[in-house]
């Protein structure tokens, strides 16, 4: 009989033995994930249609005739529900054929589209690696900016806002991609992941994924940027915006990181955050002052049937019509009430590392507030950790704009502002100093 020593070490080999197949595996299933087809037309909302807003030059839509202004009414003979349904349905590999019923100027026309490889973003400046991490049994892919000078980087993890959108090849105004390729032009390695089923990404179409997915994602992601050759371990930091506020704590105090920037975002519970955000859009939406409570009971009411009584959206919007524009959200019930459930507030309360809370006073989805209140709850355990960095004219979206009037107003044209290049230099400052100080 073997010696429980010897049937310990026997046992130690397989364990090392079945890890170092199972990396090996990752490794050979990050290269064969497929490279995804694009149609080449920014879809938008409108009037209860799918219509196209924009036709990329060169794209297989462009090549098969599409206009700005058609609208796309089917997929392979089947209709066409919403932006979101028309970019979940075309999730397909390159090279895949398509059908497309477009209604243009009353008439609906038959269009036979073959859809083109994505192109990959590539730089002069540094490296790009497309790579991919492992997530509930299916792979996301990751975009890896990698300074060309010699020795270990610091690091940075990028976790996005609510929906579904691509991080991948995005036009070059696009605020993450410019902030991406601004640190890594500072000697930063920088990580952005695709979204499930969003671009080449692998699992469920992104709109059914509820937020401990999601959340679960990221935390992925984290881990896989730590193993990058060229980063320094000791110099990892989150990026949260808008919702990753909420996700890069929670990943942050399970997984320790040099530092946290969190960036338009909310620290308050779910219920409260979403009746505060109605009373400040109403007026920006034009309400007129005496409509403006009947609004407001409106909102607690279809919330609370959604969030605390658990019906399902549907069913709400069958029943009361007008919940419409309340419960608009790009994600499924499950994850918004993920949130609900959530204490916002308590995971800023174990950050122990430094904490930058960003606010541009365009902002009209979250105000200055919730910024005040993380760097309260961090410092009140550890004094000085958490700094606030208030940018004028910045809005939610990261780009520059006036006031939160203007911003709203481009929101409602489906328009995009320039990046507001004063987010950069904060990150970056505050990035200085931490090294300094260090």
């Amino acid at each position: 009989m073997r010696s429980a020593v010897v049937i310990a070490r026997v046992c130690m080999l397989a364990v090392l033995l079945c890890v170092a197949l199972g990396a090996m595996q990752a490794r050979a299933a990050t290269t064969q994930l497929a490279r995804h087809g694009v149609l080449g037309v920014v879809p938008a909302d409108q009037h209860g249609a799918v219509v196209v807003i924009a036709v990329r030059p060169a794209s297989a839509a462009q090549q098969v005739g599409l206009k700005s202004g058609d609208a796309i009414v089917s997929l392979n003979a089947k209709p066409i529900a919403s932006s979101a349904d028309l970019v979940a349905r075309l999730h397909l590999p390159a090279g895949s054929r398509v059908t497309l019923g477009v209604r243009r100027n009353g008439k609906t026309i038959v269009r036979h589209v073959i859809l083109k490889a994505a192109a990959k973003e590539t730089s002069p400046d540094f490296d790009i690696r497309y790579d991919a991490v492992a997530v509930e049994g299916t792979l996301r892919r990751t975009l890896i900016t990698v300074p060309r000078t010699h020795g270990k980087h610091g690091a940075v993890l990028f976790i996005g806002g609510i929906g579904c959108y691509s991080i991948d090849n995005t036009p070059g105004d696009d605020p993450y991609r410019r902030l991406a390729y601004d640190l890594t032009r500072h000697g930063f390695v920088t990580m952005r992941l695709e979204k499930s089923g969003i671009g080449d990404s692998q699992g469920p179409p992104c709109a059914t994924v509820d937020f401990t997915s999601e959340a679960l994602s990221y935390a992925r992601a984290l881990a896989s940027l730590r193993q990058v050759p060229q980063v320094d371990l000791s110099r990892v930091y989150l990026f949260g915006h808008s919702i990753g506020t909420v996700i890069a704590p929670r990943i942050g105090i399970k997984s320790p990181v040099a530092g946290i920037i969190a960036a338009e975002g909310v620290a308050i519970n779910w219920f409260e955050y979403e009746l505060i955000n109605q009373r400040r859009q109403l007026p920006l939406a034009g309400v007129a002052p005496a409509d403006v409570e009947p609004a407001m009971q409106r909102k607690e009411y279809c919330m609370h049937r959604l969030l605390i009584d658990k019906v399902a959206a549907a069913r709400i919007l069958r029943d009361r019509p007008a919940c419409a524009a309340d419960l608009a959200y790009p994600v499924p019930d499950a994850y918004v009430r993920e949130l609900a459930a959530l204490n916002l507030a308590d995971p800023w309360l174990r950050v122990a590392t430094p904490t930058l809370a960003i606010y541009g006073t365009a902002d009209f989805e979250t105000d200055v507030e919730d910024h005040e209140r993380i760097v309260r709850l961090v410092n009140a355990r550890h004094p000085g950790h958490a700094m606030l960095k208030i940018i004028p004219q910045m809005d939610h979206y990261l780009t520059h704009a006036d006031s939160q009037q203007i911003s709203f107003q481009r929101v409602l044209k489906n328009q995009a502002g320039a990046y507001d290049e004063d987010f950069s230099r904060a990150i970056l400052q505050w990035l200085a100093a931490i090294k300094r100080s260090a």
